[in-house]
């Protein structure tokens, strides 16, 4: 009568690292590449010097207004250059979604024309938002 052989061998599972290593990889990168595009998205302007509310947290708006140097109105850079009809237009699909004052961010430039600036505050005014932040560098 044959005997079987116990087998006392204990299957230890191996757990392969190298894949999980690489998605780490992968998401660092990932990270980094759109923390870049985020700085990138930012116009350049050359902001009004004034003391203003310090915030310790960076609030992040729905709605970031650039106004450039010649007046133009830039929501995103890789959008360009917009009417004030097309943000009259943005600003009634947000208006439906409840937006608050605390959403919209206006970056002017220093030695912008008060006329954009003033012609996008109104278009607020007219959209219900009677206040909004307005970005500042600290002199």
């Amino acid at each position: 009568m044959p005997f079987k052989r116990s087998q006392s061998r204990n299957n230890v599972p191996v757990v392969e690292m190298t894949p999980m290593i690489d998605i780490v990889f992968l998401l660092i990168i990932f990270f980094m590449v759109a923390a870049q595009f985020a700085q990138q998205a930012k116009v350049e302007l050359s902001l009004p010097s004034e003391f203003g509310e310090q915030k310790v947290t960076e609030q992040a708006s729905m709605l970031i207004i650039n106004i450039t140097l010649n007046g133009e109105l830039i929501l995103d850079e890789s959008k360009g250059v917009i009417t004030r009809n097309e943000l009259n237009a943005q600003l009634e699909s947000l208006g439906q979604d409840g937006i608050l004052w605390e959403d919209v961010t206006i970056r002017a430039d220093r030695n912008a024309s008060t006329e954009a600036l003033n012609d996008v505050l109104s278009l607020l005014s007219k959209h219900g938002l009677k206040a909004t932040k307005i970005a500042t560098e600290i002199p």
